[in-house]
């Protein structure tokens, strides 16, 4: 006879069931200031820079170059203003200085198109100016239209700047001296309080 109603096989005892372990908590944020993001570069359009340029130095104010705008126009006036004293070939100047800065124009606004900055080749470490508005292209515009008014009921005589045009280098010179000058001055750490 077989005992085996006796003798059953022992079967192993049940694990107690123990309560699922929690899942592991999520890492707390991490505490960090987002970059602020840059402003929309806006494209400047180098056809528009060079058909402002047949006043030369209005291209230039479109492009936020105003120091090489101002300089740009001031040589334009001493070469008009030179012409009629000159012998020879002298009004060769005229289209010559005209088609330079027109050039330069389309080249800088290729260059803050491609780069976000200018060529550095006039001025050093020179940078598009962008005023909240047009305030500074307006006061330009409203300038350079009352100096053309102006010519038109009164003479205006720049022929002492044939005479006087060395003071232009000289003030040029002096002002790209104090730029190198301020320049290589150590910079004073400032003191967070």
């Amino acid at each position: 006879m077989n005992d085996s109603s006796q003798n059953p096989t022992p079967t192993p005892p049940t694990p107690p069931s123990w309560p699922a372990p929690p899942p592991p908590a999520a890492a707390p944020p991490v505490a960090y200031s987002p970059l602020p993001a840059a402003p929309p570069r806006v494209l400047k359009n180098p056809a528009a820079a060079g058909f402002l340029s047949v006043i030369p130095g209005l291209g230039h104010v479109y492009l936020g170059l105003y120091q090489r705008a101002v300089i740009f126009f001031a040589i334009w006036l001493v070469v008009m203003a030179a012409v009629p004293h000159g012998r020879g070939p002298a009004g060769l100047m005229i289209p010559f200085w005209w088609f330079f800065v027109l050039i330069d124009a389309v080249r800088q606004a290729k260059a803050i198109n491609a780069t976000g900055s200018p060529e550095s080749n006039l001025l050093p470490n020179e940078k598009p100016m962008n005023f909240s508005g047009s305030l500074a292209f307006g006061i330009f515009l409203v300038l350079v239209g009352a100096f053309f008014l102006a010519d038109r009921f009164l003479r205006i005589d720049l022929s002492f700047l044939f005479d006087w045009w060395p003071i232009l280098l000289i003030a040029f010179g002096a002002w790209q001296i104090f730029a190198y000058w301020k320049a290589r001055q150590p910079k004073e750490p400032k003191i967070e309080g």
